[in-house]
């Protein structure tokens, strides 16, 4: 037998011994190929015979080898940083196979970061007591309104529960019993305060009597359809029948197919704005409906983002700025005055609201006629522009 030897090569270290599985990269880190990629075990100069290294090679094998992405654990446990890392990829994969929203998937991250922030990044998860939690939600009611902390709340429950569920931490966390929603009744007396979230007659003429081009648009498909700031921004040219005057949309949210009939006053101008849409910047935008003058989407940060913000500007030329309004309040605008047609399944159906998982009727009903669709939005276009 050949003895072994081993030999450095410009500077390069070499393994402490022959059967060491572990080598030493030009990056100057520890390193091994696990199905197809590198995998890395940190530096060598940290670490010149190799123990550390061994010693987490050994702890992840079995989870590499077999393809899957090991728990990671510092040297205090496992951190509020891990988790939130585990579960965002987790949250990631279901936004990639369709089954999580974008919007969702970045209310989920927003939580994330503020936990990391709020706690601290190294901060083990088993060290966390209900005190940490009260003082969370002390800080939130100062920084929002009950139904954003209640839905904050419910998130990071949802955060923990994954990190139990998952196996990454050994218990259950204790939030201790403040650390819940706000009650209902604090929701609604918030809401009385604020006062109705939408949009008398008079107030949508004085509207769009300043709107023009995408910002009319959007706000006659607000009250026409009920539709939100997600629906526009990413609404496809081809949900636009513009022969038939018909919307054919899934909701974004619930991917509850929709049918609409749209008002002459619509359809015209959806036209207009057609026929006078930009060149999209970016190549997946071409299919959108609205694009701004300088070729942007209208997604934003948020989707949906740059559509709020264009309202509020519109909003303020119209004078009609108050607590509560936003470009939301079209929907409830439309909900509240479409009942007045007494056909509430086909004010639903417009909607895009998800039946209760109790509401056999909806699961058995297959689709609403369109004459029924018709007389909805016909009732709110009596109610807005009279006969």
């Amino acid at each position: 037998m050949p003895k072994f030897t081993t030999r450095k090569l410009s500077g390069k270290p070499s393994k402490p011994r022959p059967d060491f599985p572990l080598f030493p990269h030009a990056t100057g880190r520890w390193a091994k190929k696990v199905r197809g990629r590198l995998i890395y075990f940190g530096k060598v100069a940290d670490d010149p015979k190799g123990q550390a290294a061994l010693d987490k090679w050994l702890d992840q094998k079995d989870a590499l080898l077999a393809g899957r992405t090991p728990r990671v654990i510092n040297a205090d446990g496992f951190t509020i940083a891990n988790l939130c890392n585990y579960f965002l990829t987790f949250k990631q994969n279901m936004l990639d196979s369709g089954e999580l929203m974008k919007r969702s998937f970045d209310l989920y991250h927003s939580t994330c970061s503020r936990l990391v922030k709020s706690f601290g990044k190294q901060r083990p998860v088993d060290d966390l007591t209900t005190d940490d939690f009260q003082h969370y939600r002390t800080w939130g009611t100062k920084q929002w309104g009950p139904v954003f902390l209640g839905n904050e709340i419910q998130r990071i429950r949802t955060v923990f529960k994954y990190g139990y569920d998952a196996g990454l931490i050994d218990k259950p966390v204790r939030f201790g019993p403040g650390f819940k929603k706000p009650s209902a009744k604090t929701i609604r007396q918030s809401r009385l305060n604020r006062g109705l979230r939408m949009f008398e007659r008079e107030e949508l003429l004085a509207i769009l009597q300043e709107a023009v081009g995408n910002s009319q648009a959007m706000v006659l498909l607000g009250i026409n359809c009920g539709l939100g700031n997600t629906d526009l921004a990413l609404m496809p040219i081809k949900a636009l029948d513009l022969k038939t005057g018909w919307l054919n949309y899934p909701r974004q949210k619930t991917a509850i197919q929709r049918r609409i009939p749209l008002w002459p006053e619509t359809l015209n101008t959806l036209k207009t704005v057609l026929a006078a849409r930009p060149k999209p910047n970016n190549t997946d935008d071409k299919e959108l409906v609205f694009i701004g003058r300088r070729g942007e989407s209208y997604i934003g940060k948020h989707r949906g983002y740059r559509v709020h913000q264009e309202f509020k500007r519109l909003l303020e030329k119209a004078k009609l700025t108050r607590p509560g309004l936003s470009f939301y309040a079209l929907r409830h605008t439309f909900q509240t005055i479409a009942e007045g047609s007494r056909d509430l399944t086909a004010v639903q159906a417009i909607m895009g609201h998800a039946p209760a998982s109790s509401d056999m009727a909806a699961i058995y009903r297959e689709r609403v006629d369109d004459a029924r669709l018709q007389a909805v939005v016909d009732h709110v276009h009596k109610w807005l522009f009279g006969e």
